[in-house]
């Protein structure tokens, strides 16, 4: 086989390599995407790196010059995972150095430290907890999270960092269950920092604090961004009959009914079921409104041909134009069709009640849930399932499988 065809061979798994690991970033919060597509994707995705470490001193040239070339997320990524395989100082230095003058890259650069083998990476975490530049600490605490490491007395210290590195300090605390931290959480919901107060409200509700945390994460609630992380653990830690009462008091707000559409779903109570049915001819609430019914219902737009073609959008001009990124990849549905649904099966749906894909929501369904459901509602479960074990880590939908 000559040079030039081997070349060739090499750059295309470093291609491929990039173009999966976008793939896998978009798939871990698709609505249709359940563990063994990111299963098969992950391997996938490991064979084509495979052939870049079998590739040797080749291999990672390669990968340097896309990364040096294109600076995007899945370049960054396979020259983050050979460079931090390697051991070599001066590889991992030369991708810092471009990922820190890059924040797009951060994600990337994040996900390669949690795909390289732990024993191959934990120094490196060690030493980016310890460096003298806070954009690494905060790199060495987003690798914390994403492994559910737990950097023992080093997060205390962590906490009274500079404010994005306290924040995802605080953010940590919460996601390894670090109950003991709870008093110098709780202190941080005064920071000075609108983030920090907010991550630290997030982990006061899972570390088992709620009463002030809770009233934060309703000041920050949205539909988008670090907002709806909050929204999403917020109405399944507050008392279900006030969390149901607060959605139903903003439903006179336009600007808030996104955050219904969605928030329906979360709290699964059939009492949204009829706003939801008109929100679906809505072409900006439409596919919200049909995912958090099937959520509630158990009911499935694509097994029962329940959705139509794509709604023309016949929003108000002063509206955001196009769609959210969570609407992308979910169904139009047939509003005809769900309503004459309702109608023959909503007897078996009780208001007050929290519903999961059709069953009322309990500690089996979750389990259920969690083991079987798509990516999106395992998440949603895992949150369900670490309120009631607050010193458990909050499991990690997105790691490698």
């Amino acid at each position: 086989m000559s040079r030039r065809v081997i070349e060739h061979i090499v750059e295309q798994h470093a291609e491929d390599a990039a173009f999966l690991w976008l793939q896998r970033d978009r798939a871990v919060d698709a609505p249709d995407q359940y563990l063994k597509n990111l299963g098969r994707l992950d391997d996938r995705l490991e064979a084509h790196i495979d052939g870049l470490r079998i590739a040797g001193e080749w291999g990672w040239q390669v990968a340097e010059r896309a990364f040096d070339q294109y600076q995007e997320p899945g370049e960054a990524f396979v020259a983050a995972v050979l460079a931090f395989e390697s051991l070599s100082e001066n590889r991992v230095g030369y991708v810092l150095n471009v990922t820190e003058a890059l924040p797009e890259l951060f994600r990337a650069t994040v996900s390669a430290l949690g795909w390289v083998e732990l024993y191959r990476v934990q120094e490196w975490v060690r030493s980016l907890l310890d460096d003298a530049r806070p954009t690494r600490r905060l790199l060495g605490l987003a690798a914390c999270s994403v492994r559910r490491i737990d950097p023992a007395r080093r997060l205390l210290e962590l906490l009274n960092d500079t404010p994005a590195v306290r924040a995802r300090a605080l953010r940590l605390a919460g996601e390894v269950g670090r109950v003991d931290l709870l008093r110098h959480v709780k202190a941080a919901l005064n920071d000075s920092d609108q983030t920090c107060r907010f991550w630290a409200a997030w982990s006061c509700v899972l570390l088992g604090d709620r009463h002030e945390a809770l009233e934060i994460l309703r000041m920050h609630a949205s539909v988008d961004g670090i907002g709806w992380k909050g929204v999403q653990l917020l109405l399944r830690a507050e008392n279900h009959q006030s969390a149901v009462q607060w959605l139903l008091d903003v439903r006179g707000d336009r600007s808030k009914e996104r955050l219904i559409a969605a928030g329906a779903g979360i709290l699964g109570d059939p009492i949204f079921v009829a706003w939801l049915t008109t929100r679906m001819r809505d072409p900006k609430l439409a596919r919200l409104a049909g995912e958090s019914f099937e959520t509630i219902t158990g009911m499935s737009l694509d097994r029962e041909a329940m959705h139509v073609k794509p709604l023309a959008d016949m929003g108000s001009e002063d509206e955001p134009a196009g769609p959210s990124p969570r609407d992308e990849d979910l169904f139009w549905p047939d509003v005809r069709k769900i309503r004459e649904w309702w109608r023959y099966n909503q007897a078996d749906f009780s208001q007050g009640r929290r519903y999961l894909q059709g069953q009322p929501l309990t500690a089996a369904s979750l389990a259920e849930i969690f083991a079987n459901g798509t990516l999106r509602q395992r998440r949603g479960a895992a949150l369900d399932l670490a309120l009631s074990a607050p010193d458990v880590p909050l499991a990690n939908n997105s790691a490698r499988s």
